[in-house]
């Protein structure tokens, strides 16, 4: 578990992921058709790649600043909100690009992945005992 308490580490994958998920928002690719057809307990397949394209970058934040509530709490909000803000322009941005389609409930999604995902700023790990 060493190599993930090396900071300059999670810090380069916690950019290229935020990247990513920038990225993705951006680029004219619609395979959503395809996802809009899936439904996983009664939930379109496109909003929960949504909301599980923001659940690994609060794990990331977790580990990457070592911020818990108990141990930094105005901090921790902070960059919780930090992410609800991307994940809210990341699909606010969709709305002017003519090739992309802004969704609300894709919105929702990606901030509903950033709430649940915010759960990792209240576990421990091993190196915090």
């Amino acid at each position: 578990m060493e190599q993930w308490n090396n900071k300059g580490m999670l810090r380069n994958i916690l950019i290229s992921y935020t990247l990513l998920i920038i990225v993705l928002a951006v680029l004219p690719i619609n395979n959503g058709e395809k996802l809009n057809d899936i439904f996983i307990l009664h939930v379109r397949g496109d909003y929960l790649v949504h909301f599980a394209m923001f659940i690994p970058l609060m794990a990331l934040i977790r580990l990457y600043t070592g911020h818990t509530f108990r141990t930094a709490a105005l901090k921790t909000v902070a960059w919780i909100f930090a992410a609800l803000v991307l994940a809210v322009v990341t699909e606010y941005t969709q709305y002017f690009l003519t090739y992309r389609a802004f969704n609300i409930n894709d919105m929702a999604a990606n901030v509903v992945g950033v709430l649940i995902g915010s759960g990792f700023f209240f576990v421990r790990v091993n190196s915090e005992q």
